[in-house]
């Protein structure tokens, strides 16, 4: 073999060995955009389960504020009518006054 062909085999062995290596380059590439590609998966899917989790969350404070609005609107509602019902025993008073004092 000849000092050409010799170099010329070195030559054809290393630009092998160089597209070898693109190659992984490459596969290495895809793999950590995979990955990349996960990790804003994983993140977006976070964010999604969280909102989710508040919207629970602020459904079940609304509930317990509705509640506790009727359970004040009951109360007012008692107190309403009590106050109606000692306004009445109060003109019934007047009344049977009036008549006594106008006899």
């Amino acid at each position: 073999m000849t000092e050409y062909e010799a170099a010329t085999l070195a030559f054809r062995e290393a630009s092998l060995a160089a597209q070898h290596a693109g190659l992984w380059i490459a596969a290495a590439h895809v793999a950590v955009g995979l990955i990349q590609a996960g990790i804003v998966w994983f993140g977006i899917r976070a964010m999604q389960r969280a909102g989710e989790r508040r919207a629970t969350e602020q459904d079940q404070r609304h509930a317990e504020a509705m509640r506790a609005l009727e359970a004040l609107a009951t109360e007012r509602d008692q107190r309403h009518a009590e106050a109606m019902q000692t306004l009445d025993v109060q003109r019934q008073a007047l009344e049977t006054l009036i008549v006594r004092s106008a006899s």
